[in-house]
């Protein structure tokens, strides 16, 4: 038995792993469908074995009991019907004599007419019973109550209704007497048939019992063998299935560090088969790829040379190597010139061939200890070792192999059957031992490259730390810009504008930023470094809400409630979608009167997207607010679309303005952009006035605004506030 169970083990197991994964789900399932068609099929038997018990105890034995009662019930009424009727008697009226009794008409009806009926009733309940099949010894029982029931009724019952209906007691007393002896005699086959019908009643009731004993039994028995059998195959599949996964887990945790030698052992046909066959395959090629894998790492696909994360590994190795030995080693960064319209022009696949050559003829430039690597695109990194000990020595011999790198790449090739002319910037950095970084190397290699292009290209530039210094300088001012506006460190100072007659117009609002370490920072150190992060958004919007709060509280005050404050708008912050809702919705909350806010716009920022601007500027123009174009005539293209623009004013720049009374040539372009302006109807104001003899100037030349130090410098509102009512009493 138990090497029959073995080898029934044995080949299911065979069977498992030949046969799809989807299969052996299927037949489990299928396996468990059966087991619940079998336990459901018993239950509804045993259910069908236990009604017909409880049908046949109450329809075949319970029912004929109840008949028989009835009918026992229905004998015994009418012997209580004539009892009763014989007792309600009395002397007869007629002879008046005791001797001759007579019973109660009324009732002696009644009574009559009662014991016809269950008369009636018996028969029928007889008639029901006696036509179902009876067994043998019931049937010779109910045989002989029927002659006795037929002689009780014929014999007394129905002699005892005609007595009882003629008022006959005499007679009625020997009939009901005969009655009572008829049914006594009836009575034992009547009980003796109750008896056996209960007795018949109790077997059928035993035998559903057992039925559903047996069938609980085999329901059991079945689920059983079913849950033990199920748990068994269950056991099989997961073992089938997990164990082959946990082989393939093995291998590629294998795989993963690099081993390919694991034996792969390959026993079936199904799915995981499958996957341990393409695994073996994966692993073989793997294998075999090995090296291809490693220069897909570490080296550039295109040309060959070793990639950044190559470079990081060799120049760690020598920062430590320098530590030892106190060796110079040093970083060039190398960034063709122009490469960019190299591919736009002559497309990419010239650009490759480009840096192929490149690459080539940098590594022939260098020893074999040094690296020569490709960050991406046209940036080359070369990484040289060794040199002397003396730091003047060492940079002497890093330039000069860094010009002959530039020399090489500056030698004319052939790219597509035309001759092109490459160059190259280069920036140089030394390193001793671990005095700087990795990153920080690499930085100031980009730093000094950057030099070099700033330079004029083709050049070599070494690293300067003064640059860097000033670089990091600025990322820390960046970092605290952030905070700025949140911590209040902003303030704001007015300018004084005055016309021809000394009366004062207004002021420019110009933004100043108080910084708890550094004291006061100039704009122009903080203003291109907000313009390019984009913080300069929220600050132009708080400085535009700041001007329109304060021209809010100016409306309620005499004389300053004719001021003007002039708001400079940045690039960034015009060309922001919502500009026009932002300045909308300050005007509105602010409640300030925007014909007198002026907003100063750079010919730059005028000249960027010409349709855009006009746009913004019409729709700010419908809401009253004013434009000044500020610094005009610094560009060269704004008066094509000056007749365009929107503008109310023109603001010339201090760089015609300083030297306009010594200077023919600024002189000339005052006096034109002054003719210009009055020929389009726009006003004219001068910055940067700072002498009796420049106001002279301008006002002889026709300009009757001005703004400069000769009217007062930038100060805070209550200062400002004090001069300008001074200013506006002379």
């Amino acid at each position: 038995m138990f090497q029959l169970l073995v080898n029934f083990h044995v080949r299911t197991t065979r069977w498992l792993t030949n046969v799809s994964i989807g299969v052996r789900l299927l037949s489990l399932m299928g396996l468990a469908v059966s087991v619940s068609l079998v336990l459901a099929a018993a239950g509804i038997g045993g259910l069908a074995a236990s009604k017909e018990s409880l049908r046949s105890v109450y329809e075949d034995r319970m029912l004929p009991v109840q008949q028989l009662a009835e009918i026992s019930q229905l004998m015994l009424t009418n012997r209580l019907l004539l009892q009763t009727a014989l007792s309600k008697v009395q002397p007869d009226p007629a002879t008046g004599r005791r001797a001759a009794w007579v019973m109660d008409r009324e009732f002696s009806s009644m009574a009559a007419h009662a014991i016809e009926k269950n008369i009636e009733t018996i028969n029928t309940l007889w008639r029901n019973y006696d036509s179902s099949s009876l067994p043998p010894a019931e049937r010779a029982l109910a045989d002989r109550f029927a002659e006795r029931r037929s002689a009780y009724i014929k014999e007394a019952l129905l002699p005892a209704v005609l007595s009882l209906q003629s008022n006959q007691y005499a007679s009625t007393q020997v009939l009901a007497a005969k009655a009572a002896t008829l049914f006594e005699k009836a009575g034992p086959d009547l009980q003796a048939l109750n008896r056996l019908q209960f007795d018949i009643a109790r077997q059928a009731y035993d035998k559903g019992v057992r039925r559903y004993e047996n069938t609980r039994l085999m329901a059991l028995g079945t689920l059983g063998v079913a849950v033990l059998f199920m748990s068994w195959l269950g056991w099989m599949l997961s073992g089938s299935i997990v164990n082959p996964l946990k082989q393939v887990i093995v291998i590629f945790q294998r795989i993963s560090n690099g081993k390919y030698d694991s034996t792969i052992l390959v026993d079936g046909h199904d799915e995981i088969s499958e996957v341990m066959l393409a695994l073996g395959d994966m692993q073989t090629k793997l294998g075999l790829d090995e090296e291809a894998i490693h220069q897909l790492a570490f080296y550039d696909p295109l040309t060959k040379l070793p990639n950044r994360r190559l470079l990081r590994d060799r120049l760690q190795r020598a920062l430590s190597l320098s530590s030892r030995s106190r060796l110079y080693g040093a970083v060039l960064m190398v960034d063709l010139d122009n490469f960019k319209s190299i591919n736009d022009t002559r497309g990419h696949e010239v650009g490759d061939r480009l840096l192929v050559e490149i690459a080539q003829r940098i590594q022939l430039c260098v020893r074999q200890a040094d690296t020569v690597a490709r960050l991406g695109g046209d940036e080359f990194i070369v990484m040289l070792v060794d040199l002397s000990m003396d730091e003047a020595q060492a940079a002497l011999q890093a330039e000069r192999i860094g010009e002959k790198i530039l020399a090489a790449i500056s030698q004319p090739c052939m790219l597509s059957n035309k001759l092109h002319h490459p160059a190259g910037s280069m920036g140089l950095c030394l390193f001793v031992g671990q005095s700087a970084s990795m990153e920080d190397l690499l930085k100031r290699a980009d730093i000094s490259m950057y030099q070099a292009k700033n330079s004029g290209r083709n050049a070599l530039q070494f690293f300067d730390p003064q640059i860097q210094a000033s670089l990091e300088a600025r990322m820390a001012l960046e970092s605290e810009l952030h905070e700025a506006l949140p911590k209040h460190q902003f303030k704001l100072y007015y300018q004084m504008q005055q016309d021809h007659r000394h009366g004062v117009l207004g002021a420019e609002l110009l933004l100043r930023w108080e910084h708890p370490k550094y004291g006061m920072v100039m704009p122009d150190q903080f203003i291109p470094i907000a313009e390019e992060s984009g913080l300069i958004v929220p600050i132009g919007e708080w400085v535009l809400r700041s001007a329109c709060e304060q021209l809010t509280v100016w409306a309620h005050k005499p004389v300053v409630g004719e001021f003007l404050l002039a708001v400079n708008v940045s690039p960034r912050q015009f060309r922001e979608p919502d500009f026009v809702d932002m300045v909308d919705q300050v005007l509105m909350q602010t409640g300030a009167n925007p014909a007198r806010l002026k907003l100063e716009l750079t010919e730059s920022l005028v000249l960027h997207n010409v349709t855009d601007t006009i746009v913004k500027m019409k729709a700010l123009n419908q809401l009253g607010v004013h434009f000044s174009m500020d610094d005009f005539g610094t560009g060269y293209s704004s008066l094509s679309h000056l007749t365009h623009l929107p503008i109310h004013q023109l603001k010339i720049d201090r760089s015609f303005v300083h030297n306009i009374a010594s200077n023919r040539n600024d002189a000339i372009i005052v006096q034109t952009i002054i003719g210009m302006a009055n020929n389009l109807g726009v006003a004219v104001i001068a910055e940067g006035v700072e002498t009796p003899e420049q106001r002279a100037c301008l006002e002889r030349f026709g300009c009757f605004a001005y703004q400069g130090y000769l009217f007062g410098r930038p100060m805070p509102l209550p200062e400002f506030e004090r001069l300008a009512l001074e200013a506006s009493t002379v």
